[in-house]
């Protein structure tokens, strides 16, 4: 059977989770490639996740009117609880449903919005080719009071900067 792949069908528009065992069942903190069964849509009244071929699923949060407008518009109830209802629905219903759920959209930057921050960035951007600036180079030291989780202090000596890459510090 295939599974619906919210991440090619929806992506462009909402934003596309993994299921929160994912991460409990593989391990994995990234999402190289992430099984299409495990992926849902967060809306403000549930989410929306793949049910079967060409089927997908409105599980709400709660019961009440979002279950009702859902079963109005169509959809076939197939698990009901005090907490809300799941809901399948045809792929083809997607828009009409997602007006109910509210699926949460994805940020858009404007072409325009996107350049200026490319320009403000320039300055503090760092390139491999550069070297680094003389306030770099030079080995500093330096004393820095750190408070300690039971209330008391604890010294932290901060030793060199490594001269190959500005920024890191050696402890």
């Amino acid at each position: 059977m295939n599974c619906p792949n919210l991440k090619e069908l929806f992506g462009d528009r909402y934003k596309v989770e993994v299921e929160e065992s994912y991460h409990a069942e593989t391990g994995n903190k990234l999402l190289v490639q992430v099984d299409p069964w495990l992926l849902l849509i967060p809306c403000l009244n549930g989410h929306i996740c793949p049910w079967g071929e060409n089927l997908l699923a409105a599980c709400t949060s709660s019961r009440g009117t979002v279950a009702k407008r859902l079963v109005a518009a169509g959809c076939e109830v197939v698990m009901e609880a005090d907490d809300g209802i799941n809901a399948t629905f045809p792929i083809e219903a997607f828009d009409e449903i997602a007006e109910i759920m509210r699926p949460r959209k994805r940020r858009r930057l404007s072409p325009e919005h996107f350049r200026k921050l490319q320009e403000g960035s320039q300055p503090h951007r760092f390139c491999g080719s550069q070297s680094p600036q003389n306030d770099l180079e030079r080995p500093i030291s330096a004393s820095v009071d750190v408070r300690h989780h039971h209330g008391g202090f604890r010294a932290l000596e901060i030793a060199e900067v490594d001269s190959g890459l500005p920024g890191r510090v050696n402890c």
